[in-house]
C-alpha cells in the first residue's frame, strides 16, 4: 500500500515557510515570485492570509493555535512542492520536467489558494461565530475526554495534494487513533491507484507494545468492515499470533488533536471498541451496534 509522504525537501523547508501573505519585497522562491507578478494570485494570497490571521486570533488556547499553525505550514511545503510548475516534478498527472501552460499554471494553484481560504474562513453551521476547523479540534477533545488516553491516541495527518479533474485538492489522511486503559482503536485511509482505502485495527497494549487483534476494511486483502446492515462478506478479520507486536508509539507520540483529519468517528464499533475487551472477536459480524 503506497502512503502519502514528506520528501526531504519539504521537510527541510517546513520550519523557515511564513506562515502570513507574501511579502512580495522579500519573495526569494520562484512560486513566490509567481504570485507577486500575478494580480490574481496576490489577491488570493492576501485574503487567504487575512482568513489564516483571522482564525489564529480566534484561537481559544496555544494547543489549538499551535494546530493551526503546523496545519498551514504543512499546506504551504505541499503548495511549493506540487505546485511550482518550475520545479522538477509537478504532481498533477504531467511527466517530469514538462511545465503547464502559462494559462494553466495560474488557474491550478488560484484554484488551490481559493479553497484553503475558505476551509480556513468557514464557520460551524450551528454556530456561526466558531471557525469550522476550530468546531472539529473542539468536538475531538470531547470525544476523546470519556475515555481514559494515552500514549498510543493520536492524529497521525499525512497531507498532499492530489491531481483531480484538472485541478489540486489538497487532501489528508492518515490514522486516527484511540486509547481507553489498554484497548487502542485505530482507523486508517490510504490512497493509491486512484482509490481510498480505509482500514479500521483494534489492538490491545501488551508489555508496552501493541497487539494487533483483529482488522477489516480494504486493505491487504482484509473483508470489509461489518455495517448496520450485516452481511456474511463483512467482517472482522482476526490477526495471527505471529503478527502481535506492532512496535511501541509512546517514544513519538502523536498530536492529540489534528483539524486535517477532520470530526472523530463517533460510531457504534468504535465505542464497542474501546469499552468492550471481547470486541470485536465475541461476533465478528457485528458493527458495534446493541442488538
Amino acid at each position: 500500500m503506497k502512503r502519502l509522504a514528506f520528501s526531504i525537501v519539504a521537510l527541510t523547508a517546513f520550519h523557515a515557510l511564513p506562515a502570513h501573505a507574501i511579502d512580495c519585497k522579500k519573495a526569494s522562491t520562484s512560486i513566490e515570485r509567481r504570485i507577486c507578478a500575478d494580480k490574481s494570485l496576490r489577491r488570493a494570497d492576501a485574503a487567504m492570509g487575512a482568513a489564516y490571521a483571522k482564525i489564529l486570533k480566534a484561537s481559544p488556547d496555544p494547543q489549538i493555535r499551535a494546530m493551526l499553525i503546523e496545519s498551514q505550514k504543512h499546506w504551504l511545503a505541499r503548495r511549493d512542492l506540487r505546485l511550482d510548475t518550475e520545479g522538477e516534478s509537478q504532481g498533477d498527472g504531467r511527466r517530469e520536467g514538462e511545465e503547464a501552460s502559462d494559462e494553466e499554471a495560474p488557474n491550478v494553484l488560484l484554484k488551490a489558494i481559493e479553497a484553503r481560504t475558505a476551509d480556513l474562513a468557514e464557520y460551524s453551521k450551528t454556530n456561526p461565530t466558531l471557525p469550522r476547523l476550530i468546531e472539529i479540534a473542539n468536538k475531538q477533545r470531547q470525544f476523546n475526554a470519556q475515555f481514559t488516553g494515552g500514549p498510543f491516541a493520536g492524529y497521525s495527518a499525512d497531507c498532499d495534494f492530489l491531481p483531480s479533474s484538472g485541478e489540486q485538492i489538497y487532501t489528508c489522511l492518515g490514522t486516527r487513533s484511540y486509547q481507553n486503559k489498554d484497548r487502542v482503536c485505530s482507523v486508517t485511509t490510504d490512497f493509491a491507484t486512484n482509490a481510498l482505502y480505509v482500514t479500521q485495527t483494534v489492538a490491545d497494549v501488551v508489555d508496552g507494545k501493541l497487539k494487533t487483534i483483529a482488522t477489516c476494511g480494504d486493505e491487504n486483502g482484509n473483508s470489509p468492515c461489518p455495517d448496520s446492515q450485516p452481511s456474511s462478506d463483512r467482517h472482522w478479520t482476526p490477526q495471527p499470533a505471529a503478527s502481535a507486536n506492532t512496535g511501541g508509539g509512546a517514544s513519538t507520540p502523536s498530536p492529540k488533536i489534528s483539524a486535517d483529519l477532520g470530526e472523530d468517528e463517533d460510531s457504534p464499533w468504535l465505542r464497542a471498541c474501546l469499552t468492550d475487551m471481547s470486541y470485536p472477536l465475541a461476533d465478528p459480524t457485528s458493527d458495534g451496534s446493541k442488538k
